[in-house]
């Protein structure tokens, strides 16, 4: 059985930039990307929609709710990291 060669610092680099490449066209951002690592973020969608709607019906009541909810969204965070062996891993 064989050891893995260690990739240079080029070669792991482009093994994150393409991972990093892929996230993005899922709609994350990339919020740092040093060293073998990337932290990337999506935030969450409202459903503007039904939210609209109820707050038609509600006479403005449900205003209240979507303005916090716009205020408080989610973000989902992402880091990616890239070992000695060119494996990016998630975290």
């Amino acid at each position: 059985m064989t050891t893995p060669v260690p990739l240079d610092d080029h070669a792991r680099a482009s093994a994150l930039n393409a991972e990093v490449a892929r996230y993005a066209r899922d709609g994350y951002t990339v919020e740092s990307n040093a060293d073998g690592q990337a932290v990337l973020a999506k935030v969450r969608r409202m459903g503007w929609f039904w939210n609209t709607v109820l707050v038609l019906l509600t006479g403005g009541l449900w205003l209240i709710y979507v303005i916090y909810r716009a205020l408080n969204r989610k973000k989902e965070i992402v880091i990616l990291s890239v070992d000695s062996n060119g494996r990016v891993h998630r975290s």
